[in-house]
């Protein structure tokens, strides 16, 4: 049903004109909006770039749509996959050039450390966000654009350190267990987060080149979480950590 709109009966339904089309999308994986909006906006200065920053009609209400230089882009705060894939979907069949996931992770590693950034080489992932738009997929293994991965990695600057390897997608982070984790570790996965494997499959889709750049934010193959004591430490290079993601991100998107 849905998945044979065009884009034009999806600009019609939404109350855009026929022209309207964006540059690319960058979505950042937490809860809480409120915290991110103002770091955005201010790596957005930080680079020099003045943004016209406007709002979206109903469905689209939880995004923020930023225009440089006459170009549109999408930016969203999203927990888990389902509405992102929606807004994914749309961004793709309006022309995004580039899909950018930014956001943290579970460590699942002893050899990555809360605050390293990981660049996925892919991401599993088995949810209905990602079947319904890779069907064949039959290892659930959803992959990003190695060139664009490498030019993320590329503009990292060398006080960060940088890994490279496979993520795992779980949206129920309260069910997992521990047996989970251990699981996820035996497989060589380097952390697991919320929503790259949804990015990467609806971007492949649609042939929409697509990367992610997490970071660690609790080991939990030390059994550390953010229930821990430990978790409240480090907050200052943590907050270095996410101005460094949506820095690179955007030199990369208004590129």
């Amino acid at each position: 049903m849905y998945k044979t709109f065009s884009a034009s009966d999806y600009k019609k339904y939404l109350g855009f004109s026929e022209d309207y089309q964006i540059e690319g999308m960058l979505c950042y994986g937490t809860w809480n909006k409120q915290k991110q909006i103002p770091i955005f906006k201010q790596a957005m200065t930080d680079l020099g770039k003045q943004a016209e920053f406007n709002s979206l009609p109903e469905f689209l209400g939880r995004m923020t749509e930023f225009v440089i230089d006459g170009k549109r882009y999408w930016f969203d705060i999203s927990y888990g996959g389902a509405l992102l894939s929606e807004y994914l979907h749309l961004a793709c069949l309006f022309g995004s050039k580039k899909n950018i996931v930014l956001g943290s992770c579970g460590g699942l590693s002893l050899d990555v450390n809360p605050g390293d950034l990981i660049i996925p080489t892919y991401s599993f992932g088995n949810e209905s966000s990602t079947r319904m738009y890779g069907p064949d997929e039959t290892d659930n293994k959803h992959f990003p654009d190695e060139e664009l991965s490498q030019s993320l990695q590329e503009k990292i600057k060398p006080d960060f350190k940088v890994h490279r390897g496979a993520t795992t997608t779980s949206q129920a982070m309260m069910g997992e267990t521990l047996e989970h984790i251990k699981k996820w570790s035996e497989e060589g996965f380097l952390g697991v987060e919320m929503e790259a494997s949804t990015v990467f499959a609806v971007s492949e889709h649609f042939g929409v080149p697509s990367a992610g750049l997490i970071y660690m934010t609790d080991n939990l193959i030390k059994e550390e979480t953010v229930l821990d004591e430990n978790f409240k430490h480090g907050k200052e290079r943590k907050e270095e950590v996410v101005r460094e993601q949506y820095r690179v991100a955007l030199k990369e998107l208004l590129n």
